[in-house]
């Protein structure tokens, strides 16, 4: 009965033909919402609109637009970690982190932009802490490539008629439900932190890029707490397949890693980028430890 319903549900939420219409919607979204917030930009630049600049009367640098379009890809991003759990829980903690990767280019240039409107030249600490960003976001991108060139290139599982026995298939429907758990929570925490924005006295232009921020904190923050109890769920369920000690201890520091990078969203500058290393690290090393451990059993 439950596996009917879940089999129902399941591919009008998350199947390839869902994934590639969501896909077209963000990528229209995103192109227009950078098209209004570079308009707005301009328009305040070409006609001196003080309620469009910022909050000490500077006009904002249209790179600031770049932010909202990459804020929208995002969700896009989400929406693939949410599609890959059922099928492969080394390419969903890959889209972790390609998502980090993302927020932290996002941070990057609107670093640029308002080093680039600055009345004062940047001091040497800003400078230090950009050079930084820009070397750690190099770092976490080859730790990403290490980390799927380890993955290998096993195919997702598709359905439970992949899976080889009813152990199996009934771990595939488990991750199903979590699958669709997850994006009913990830349309609720969309629609209230749209909602939000209802409550915004302001329009300052250096607004849209804070307000932004502050939605995405509190929806990664919330979200990534969703994610830390499914690992654990899954890491119990797991013990009904194999209770292996490589498995366990593999599953266990992927979830270590989600914890951290649940940590660097309450973090800001040099220390967030450590963070972001350390957990990426983890995974990395937790995932090739692995390896050689089922080459040598």
């Amino acid at each position: 009965m439950l596996s009917k319903f879940v089999n129902k549900i399941y591919p009008i939420l998350l199947s390839e033909t869902r994934k590639k219409q969501f896909e077209k919607f963000i990528f229209f979204f995103a192109i227009i919402t950078f098209i209004i917030h570079f308009i707005l930009i301009v328009l305040a630049r070409v006609n001196n609109i003080s309620s469009f600049n910022d909050m000490n009367g500077r006009i904002v640098d249209p790179i600031a637009a770049i932010y909202t379009p990459f804020s929208i890809i995002l969700l896009y991003e989400i929406y693939l970690l949410i599609y890959y759990l059922p099928k492969s829980i080394t390419i969903y903690l890959g889209k972790q982190y390609e998502i980090i990767a993302l927020i932290m280019i996002r941070k990057i240039f609107n670093n640029l932009s308002n080093l680039s409107v600055a009345i004062e030249t940047p001091d040497r600490l800003q400078i230090n802490s950009l050079l930084l960003t820009f070397a750690g976001l190099i770092i976490l991108f080859l730790l990403i490539f290490f980390f799927y060139k380890l993955s290998g290139n096993k195919p997702a599982r598709v359905d439970e008629s992949d899976c080889k026995d009813y152990k199996s298939r009934r771990f595939f429907l488990i991750k199903k439900i979590m699958a669709i758990g997850l994006i009913i929570l990830f349309a609720i925490l969309f629609a209230r932190s749209f909602l939000e924005l209802r409550n915004v006295s302001s329009v300052h232009i250096i607004n849209i890029v804070s307000i932004i921020q502050k939605m995405n904190n509190t929806f990664f923050d919330t979200f990534f707490t969703a994610l830390i109890l499914m690992e654990v769920l899954l890491l119990l369920f797991t013990f009904d397949l194999s209770d292996k000690f490589s498995k366990v201890i593999r599953n266990s520091g992927f979830i270590v890693s989600t914890i951290l990078l649940k940590i660097s969203f309450r973090t800001e500058g040099l220390l967030n980028v450590c963070i972001v290393l350390v957990a990426v690290a983890f995974g990395v090393a937790i995932l090739g430890i692995y390896k050689l451990f089922e080459k040598k059993l």
